[in-house]
Protein backbone atom coordinates (compact mmCIF):
# COMPACT_ATOMS: atom_id res chain seq x y z
CA UNK A 1 0.00 0.00 0.00
CA UNK A 2 0.82 3.55 -0.87
CA UNK A 3 0.76 5.39 2.28
CA UNK A 4 0.64 9.32 2.62
CA UNK A 5 3.20 9.89 5.50
CA UNK A 6 1.49 13.33 6.03
CA UNK A 7 -1.68 11.76 6.63
CA UNK A 8 -0.44 9.29 9.36
CA UNK A 9 1.89 12.58 11.15
CA UNK A 10 -1.45 14.10 11.06
CA UNK A 11 -3.30 11.37 12.80
CA UNK A 12 -0.06 10.96 15.27
CA UNK A 13 -0.41 14.41 16.21
CA UNK A 14 -4.51 13.96 16.53
CA UNK A 15 -3.49 11.44 19.10
CA UNK A 16 -1.68 13.02 20.96
CA UNK A 17 -3.99 16.06 21.45
CA UNK A 18 -6.52 13.53 22.24
CA UNK A 19 -4.30 11.87 24.76
CA UNK A 20 -4.01 15.23 26.34
CA UNK A 21 -7.23 16.44 26.82
CA UNK A 22 -8.08 12.87 28.38
CA UNK A 23 -5.37 13.82 30.34
CA UNK A 24 -6.49 17.05 31.72
CA UNK A 25 -10.17 15.65 32.28
CA UNK A 26 -8.72 13.13 34.51
CA UNK A 27 -6.30 15.50 36.27
CA UNK A 28 -9.77 17.48 37.18
CA UNK A 29 -11.62 14.69 38.58
CA UNK A 30 -8.04 13.74 40.70
CA UNK A 31 -8.47 10.62 38.36
CA UNK A 32 -5.10 10.68 36.56
CA UNK A 33 -2.91 7.63 37.58
CA UNK A 34 0.28 9.24 36.37
CA UNK A 35 2.46 10.94 39.35
CA UNK A 36 3.79 14.83 38.00
CA UNK A 37 6.79 13.64 37.25
CA UNK A 38 5.31 11.35 34.83
CA UNK A 39 3.11 13.77 33.41
CA UNK A 40 6.34 16.26 32.55
CA UNK A 41 8.39 13.35 31.15
CA UNK A 42 5.36 12.50 28.45
CA UNK A 43 4.50 16.17 28.29
CA UNK A 44 8.26 16.64 27.28
CA UNK A 45 7.97 13.60 24.87
CA UNK A 46 5.11 14.79 23.07
CA UNK A 47 6.35 18.24 22.69
CA UNK A 48 9.32 17.15 20.72
CA UNK A 49 7.11 14.71 18.46
CA UNK A 50 4.82 17.19 17.51
CA UNK A 51 7.97 19.94 17.25
CA UNK A 52 9.56 17.26 14.64
CA UNK A 53 6.30 16.42 12.46
CA UNK A 54 5.58 20.11 12.44
CA UNK A 55 9.41 20.31 11.17
CA UNK A 56 8.61 17.16 8.61
CA UNK A 57 5.10 17.59 7.55
CA UNK A 58 3.68 20.71 8.46
CA UNK A 59 0.51 18.56 10.52
CA UNK A 60 -1.91 20.83 12.54
CA UNK A 61 -1.27 20.66 16.06
CA UNK A 62 -4.25 22.16 17.29
CA UNK A 63 -8.14 21.91 16.05
CA UNK A 64 -7.49 25.80 15.13
CA UNK A 65 -4.84 24.89 13.02
CA UNK A 66 -7.00 22.33 11.92
CA UNK A 67 -9.70 24.73 10.47
CA UNK A 68 -6.92 26.91 8.74
CA UNK A 69 -5.96 23.71 6.67
CA UNK A 70 -9.59 23.09 5.06
CA UNK A 71 -9.69 25.98 4.63
CA UNK A 72 -6.15 26.23 2.77
CA UNK A 73 -7.91 22.85 0.77
CA UNK A 74 -10.75 24.96 -0.16
CA UNK A 75 -8.79 27.52 -1.20
CA UNK A 76 -7.11 24.95 -3.74
CA UNK A 77 -9.66 23.49 -5.23
CA UNK A 78 -11.08 27.50 -5.85
CA UNK A 79 -7.91 28.61 -7.46
CA UNK A 80 -7.28 24.99 -9.55
CA UNK A 81 -10.70 25.80 -10.97
CA UNK A 82 -10.01 29.57 -11.82
CA UNK A 83 -6.84 28.85 -13.09
CA UNK A 84 -8.57 26.21 -15.81
CA UNK A 85 -11.43 28.68 -16.80
CA UNK A 86 -8.23 31.10 -17.31
CA UNK A 87 -6.23 28.54 -19.51
CA UNK A 88 -9.56 27.84 -21.38
CA UNK A 89 -10.15 31.37 -21.88
CA UNK A 90 -6.60 32.09 -22.97
CA UNK A 91 -7.09 29.46 -25.74
CA UNK A 92 -10.18 30.81 -26.64
CA UNK A 93 -8.39 34.38 -27.41
CA UNK A 94 -6.25 33.77 -29.62
CA UNK A 95 -7.63 29.94 -31.20
CA UNK A 96 -8.40 31.49 -34.50
CA UNK A 97 -5.10 32.27 -35.20
CA UNK A 98 -3.12 29.16 -34.53
CA UNK A 99 -2.77 26.18 -37.00
CA UNK A 100 -3.90 22.77 -36.44
CA UNK A 101 -0.61 21.24 -35.42
CA UNK A 102 -0.24 24.17 -32.56
CA UNK A 103 -3.65 23.98 -31.72
CA UNK A 104 -3.12 20.34 -30.82
CA UNK A 105 0.12 21.28 -29.34
CA UNK A 106 -1.23 24.11 -27.42
CA UNK A 107 -3.84 21.84 -26.01
CA UNK A 108 -1.53 18.90 -25.12
CA UNK A 109 1.11 21.06 -23.51
CA UNK A 110 -1.09 22.19 -20.75
CA UNK A 111 -1.49 19.19 -18.55
CA UNK A 112 1.93 17.97 -19.39
CA UNK A 113 3.15 21.58 -18.08
CA UNK A 114 0.97 20.81 -14.85
CA UNK A 115 2.17 17.42 -14.04
CA UNK A 116 5.24 18.88 -14.05
CA UNK A 117 4.15 21.30 -11.52
CA UNK A 118 3.14 18.40 -9.90
CA UNK A 119 5.80 17.07 -9.21
CA UNK A 120 8.12 19.95 -8.47
CA UNK A 121 5.80 21.33 -5.98
CA UNK A 122 5.41 17.57 -4.64
CA UNK A 123 9.44 17.37 -4.00
CA UNK A 124 9.37 20.81 -2.80
CA UNK A 125 6.39 21.55 -0.89
CA UNK A 126 5.19 19.47 2.46
CA UNK A 127 1.75 20.52 2.89
CA UNK A 128 0.77 19.69 -0.99
CA UNK A 129 -1.57 22.50 -1.32
CA UNK A 130 0.14 23.84 -4.42
CA UNK A 131 0.49 20.34 -5.84
CA UNK A 132 -3.09 19.26 -5.33
CA UNK A 133 -4.03 22.28 -7.12
CA UNK A 134 -1.61 21.58 -9.77
CA UNK A 135 -3.20 18.06 -9.97
CA UNK A 136 -6.77 19.51 -9.93
CA UNK A 137 -5.48 22.04 -12.90
CA UNK A 138 -3.97 19.09 -14.78
CA UNK A 139 -6.96 17.02 -14.70
CA UNK A 140 -9.12 19.91 -15.83
CA UNK A 141 -6.59 20.76 -19.10
CA UNK A 142 -6.34 17.50 -19.60
CA UNK A 143 -10.35 17.12 -19.87
CA UNK A 144 -10.28 20.31 -22.22
CA UNK A 145 -7.68 19.16 -24.59
CA UNK A 146 -9.84 15.72 -25.21
CA UNK A 147 -12.86 17.60 -25.98
CA UNK A 148 -11.45 20.41 -27.60
CA UNK A 149 -8.75 18.14 -29.86
CA UNK A 150 -12.18 16.01 -30.62
CA UNK A 151 -13.94 19.26 -32.02
CA UNK A 152 -10.92 20.28 -34.24
CA UNK A 153 -10.96 16.74 -35.43
CA UNK A 154 -14.86 16.71 -35.62
CA UNK A 155 -15.08 13.50 -33.88
CA UNK A 156 -18.63 13.08 -32.57
CA UNK A 157 -18.57 13.63 -28.43
CA UNK A 158 -19.00 9.55 -27.63
CA UNK A 159 -18.94 7.80 -24.59
CA UNK A 160 -15.37 6.22 -25.81
CA UNK A 161 -14.17 10.08 -24.74
CA UNK A 162 -14.40 9.85 -21.53
CA UNK A 163 -12.32 6.91 -20.82
CA UNK A 164 -8.85 8.37 -21.43
CA UNK A 165 -10.09 11.34 -19.07
CA UNK A 166 -11.09 8.93 -16.47
CA UNK A 167 -7.37 7.12 -16.77
CA UNK A 168 -5.57 10.03 -16.93
CA UNK A 169 -7.03 11.39 -13.77
CA UNK A 170 -6.53 7.72 -11.77
CA UNK A 171 -3.16 7.55 -12.93
CA UNK A 172 -2.99 11.19 -11.54
CA UNK A 173 -4.87 10.09 -8.37
CA UNK A 174 -2.58 7.09 -7.53
CA UNK A 175 0.92 8.33 -8.23
CA UNK A 176 0.40 11.09 -6.08
CA UNK A 177 -2.53 9.83 -3.52
CA UNK A 178 -4.94 12.88 -4.67
CA UNK A 179 -8.14 11.62 -3.35
CA UNK A 180 -10.06 14.74 -5.11
CA UNK A 181 -8.42 13.28 -8.54
CA UNK A 182 -9.70 10.32 -7.67
CA UNK A 183 -13.04 11.07 -6.57
CA UNK A 184 -13.43 13.09 -10.02
CA UNK A 185 -11.56 10.67 -12.34
CA UNK A 186 -14.16 7.54 -10.61
CA UNK A 187 -17.18 9.04 -11.59
CA UNK A 188 -16.03 9.25 -14.89
CA UNK A 189 -15.23 5.85 -15.01
CA UNK A 190 -18.78 5.34 -13.74
CA UNK A 191 -20.56 6.65 -16.33
CA UNK A 192 -17.90 5.77 -19.69
CA UNK A 193 -18.99 1.97 -17.84
CA UNK A 194 -22.52 3.23 -17.44
CA UNK A 195 -22.63 4.12 -21.16
CA UNK A 196 -22.01 0.53 -22.52
CA UNK A 197 -25.30 -0.58 -21.77
CA UNK A 198 -26.57 1.77 -24.73
CA UNK A 199 -23.57 1.78 -26.66
CA UNK A 200 -23.86 -1.64 -27.40
CA UNK A 201 -27.62 -1.67 -27.76
CA UNK A 202 -27.17 1.15 -30.66
CA UNK A 203 -28.77 3.80 -28.41
CA UNK A 204 -27.06 6.84 -27.94
CA UNK A 205 -24.95 7.09 -24.81
CA UNK A 206 -26.67 10.59 -23.10
CA UNK A 207 -29.75 8.55 -22.90
CA UNK A 208 -28.30 7.03 -19.72
CA UNK A 209 -29.00 10.25 -18.30
CA UNK A 210 -32.87 9.64 -18.38
CA UNK A 211 -32.69 6.35 -17.69
CA UNK A 212 -30.57 6.10 -14.72
CA UNK A 213 -30.57 2.10 -13.91
CA UNK A 214 -27.53 1.21 -16.02
CA UNK A 215 -25.72 4.75 -13.81
CA UNK A 216 -27.02 3.14 -10.71
CA UNK A 217 -25.64 -0.49 -11.99
CA UNK A 218 -22.27 0.69 -12.10
CA UNK A 219 -22.20 2.67 -9.26
CA UNK A 220 -23.33 -0.46 -7.38
CA UNK A 221 -20.24 -2.48 -8.86
CA UNK A 222 -17.70 0.19 -7.68
CA UNK A 223 -19.04 0.04 -3.99
CA UNK A 224 -18.02 -3.76 -4.13
CA UNK A 225 -14.94 -3.16 -6.13
CA UNK A 226 -13.77 -0.65 -3.39
CA UNK A 227 -12.54 -2.35 -0.84
CA UNK A 228 -10.03 -3.33 -3.58
CA UNK A 229 -8.48 0.56 -4.11
CA UNK A 230 -6.91 0.07 -0.45
CA UNK A 231 -3.72 -1.39 -2.00
CA UNK A 232 -3.43 1.43 -4.46
CA UNK A 233 -2.94 4.14 -1.46
CA UNK A 234 -3.98 4.94 1.99
CA UNK A 235 -7.29 6.80 2.59
CA UNK A 236 -8.43 5.38 -1.34
CA UNK A 237 -10.59 2.69 -0.60
CA UNK A 238 -13.09 5.30 1.82
CA UNK A 239 -12.76 7.26 -1.60
CA UNK A 240 -13.47 5.50 -3.81
CA UNK A 241 -16.64 3.61 -1.64
CA UNK A 242 -18.16 7.40 -0.94
CA UNK A 243 -17.87 8.47 -4.36
CA UNK A 244 -19.46 5.26 -5.27
CA UNK A 245 -22.07 5.48 -2.71
CA UNK A 246 -22.96 9.23 -3.60
CA UNK A 247 -23.54 8.20 -7.00
CA UNK A 248 -25.66 4.40 -6.40
CA UNK A 249 -27.75 6.72 -3.20
CA UNK A 250 -28.33 9.73 -5.78
CA UNK A 251 -29.41 8.14 -8.72
CA UNK A 252 -32.16 5.80 -6.32
CA UNK A 253 -32.80 8.95 -4.94
CA UNK A 254 -33.86 10.72 -8.41
CA UNK A 255 -35.63 7.32 -9.75
CA UNK A 256 -37.38 6.80 -6.78
CA UNK A 257 -38.78 11.19 -6.91
CA UNK A 258 -39.25 11.79 -10.97
CA UNK A 259 -41.41 10.22 -12.61
CA UNK A 260 -40.19 8.69 -16.63
CA UNK A 261 -36.45 8.19 -15.25
CA UNK A 262 -36.76 4.30 -14.80
CA UNK A 263 -36.45 1.60 -17.73
CA UNK A 264 -38.95 -0.30 -15.77
CA UNK A 265 -41.78 -1.39 -18.15
CA UNK A 266 -44.24 -0.56 -15.53
CA UNK A 267 -46.59 2.10 -14.79
CA UNK A 268 -45.45 5.36 -13.37
CA UNK A 269 -46.72 5.18 -9.90
CA UNK A 270 -45.41 1.65 -9.89
CA UNK A 271 -42.00 2.44 -10.81
CA UNK A 272 -41.80 5.39 -8.33
CA UNK A 273 -43.50 2.97 -5.61
CA UNK A 274 -40.62 0.36 -6.16
CA UNK A 275 -37.85 2.65 -5.73
CA UNK A 276 -39.26 4.46 -2.87
CA UNK A 277 -38.83 1.07 -1.15
CA UNK A 278 -35.65 0.54 -2.60
CA UNK A 279 -34.64 3.79 -1.54
CA UNK A 280 -35.49 3.45 2.53
CA UNK A 281 -34.16 -0.08 2.11
CA UNK A 282 -30.63 0.64 0.76
CA UNK A 283 -30.16 3.68 3.40
CA UNK A 284 -30.89 1.59 5.94
CA UNK A 285 -28.38 -1.19 4.81
CA UNK A 286 -25.29 1.12 3.70
CA UNK A 287 -26.34 2.94 7.49
CA UNK A 288 -26.49 -0.07 9.34
CA UNK A 289 -22.79 -1.23 7.50
CA UNK A 290 -20.86 1.97 7.78
CA UNK A 291 -21.92 1.68 11.41
CA UNK A 292 -20.67 -1.63 11.67
CA UNK A 293 -17.13 -0.66 10.08
CA UNK A 294 -17.05 2.81 12.08
CA UNK A 295 -17.41 5.10 9.05
CA UNK A 296 -18.18 7.87 10.11
CA UNK A 297 -18.15 9.96 6.54
CA UNK A 298 -20.28 7.11 5.20
CA UNK A 299 -22.91 7.21 8.26
CA UNK A 300 -23.24 10.70 7.16
CA UNK A 301 -23.46 10.26 3.84
CA UNK A 302 -26.25 8.05 4.12
CA UNK A 303 -28.03 9.98 6.86
CA UNK A 304 -27.78 12.78 4.82
CA UNK A 305 -29.41 10.57 1.20
CA UNK A 306 -32.33 9.12 4.06
CA UNK A 307 -33.46 12.91 5.30
CA UNK A 308 -33.53 13.97 1.73
CA UNK A 309 -35.75 11.34 0.81
CA UNK A 310 -37.46 11.54 3.38
CA UNK A 311 -38.06 15.34 3.46
CA UNK A 312 -39.12 14.31 -0.29
CA UNK A 313 -41.84 12.14 0.72
CA UNK A 314 -43.27 13.97 3.40
CA UNK A 315 -43.38 16.78 1.24
CA UNK A 316 -45.37 14.53 -1.67
CA UNK A 317 -47.81 13.21 1.31
CA UNK A 318 -48.80 15.63 3.52
CA UNK A 319 -47.97 19.02 1.80
CA UNK A 320 -51.46 19.54 0.59
CA UNK A 321 -53.23 17.15 2.90
CA UNK A 322 -52.62 18.88 6.13
CA UNK A 323 -51.88 22.29 7.80
CA UNK A 324 -48.85 24.10 7.72
CA UNK A 325 -47.89 23.79 10.97
CA UNK A 326 -49.36 20.30 11.46
CA UNK A 327 -46.35 19.49 8.28
CA UNK A 328 -43.49 20.51 10.38
CA UNK A 329 -44.89 18.51 13.31
CA UNK A 330 -44.32 15.71 11.41
CA UNK A 331 -41.61 16.13 10.30
CA UNK A 332 -40.28 16.79 13.78
CA UNK A 333 -41.72 13.83 15.07
CA UNK A 334 -39.97 11.72 12.52
CA UNK A 335 -36.44 13.10 13.17
CA UNK A 336 -37.31 12.13 17.00
CA UNK A 337 -37.96 8.72 15.90
CA UNK A 338 -35.19 8.75 13.73
CA UNK A 339 -33.17 9.63 17.09
CA UNK A 340 -34.41 6.93 18.84
CA UNK A 341 -33.93 4.39 16.10
CA UNK A 342 -30.09 5.65 15.60
CA UNK A 343 -29.99 5.22 19.33
CA UNK A 344 -30.93 1.63 19.69
CA UNK A 345 -28.21 0.68 16.62
CA UNK A 346 -25.97 2.58 18.58
CA UNK A 347 -26.57 0.70 22.00
CA UNK A 348 -26.75 -2.93 20.34
CA UNK A 349 -23.23 -2.11 18.41
CA UNK A 350 -21.94 -1.18 21.80
CA UNK A 351 -23.40 -4.51 23.06
CA UNK A 352 -22.11 -6.61 20.08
Amino acid sequence: MKADPRRAAQKRADRVRAFRDELSALRDEEASPLSPEQEAAIAAYHERLLARLAVEFDVDRSARSGQLSRGLRLASFFGAATLVAAITALIQRFWGGLTLPAQVTLLTMFPLVSIAGVQIAAERERTRYVASLMALVALGTAWVAILMTARLLDIPFSALLLWPGAAFGMALAMSYCFRWVLAFSLASLVVAVASVFFVSGGVPWTVLFERLEPLGGAALVLTVMAKHFAAAGEAFEQTARLTALTMLLGTVLVLASVSGTSLLAFAPSTTLMLYQTAMLAVCLIVLWRRLEAGDQAGVNLASAFLATFLFIRYVDWFWQAVPAWAFFLILAAGAFASIALLRRVRARLETA
